[in-house]
């Protein structure tokens, strides 16, 4: 599923700390430093990193025109057309 919640916080320019489950690897890239493991030692550490320096970590968040680029409310259902029109023809 792809998590709106996600390409909505990052739209508006804000940073998040991730985990690496769903569709949310798609949105930050598989290797993306912000994003981590659902472990809360691992949520704990990256909380504090970011929180010593917001700057550094809001530098981490994938670019905001390439988000659009890839997950654009019109590149999205384009995609979502071609799907249910090639699973029509089967």
């Amino acid at each position: 599923a792809m998590p709106y919640i996600v390409l909505e916080t990052l739209a508006a320019g804000k940073s998040m700390i991730a985990t690496a489950v769903g569709g949310i690897p798609e949105i930050f890239g598989a290797g993306s430093p912000a994003l981590i493991r659902p472990h809360p030692r691992e949520l704990s550490n990256k909380m504090s990193a970011a929180l010593a320096d917001l700057n550094a970590y809001g530098s981490l968040m994938p670019d905001t025109a390439d988000l659009k680029t890839r997950f654009g409310a019109d590149v999205m259902a384009a995609a979502i057309e071609t799907a249910y029109f090639a699973a029509l023809k089967r």
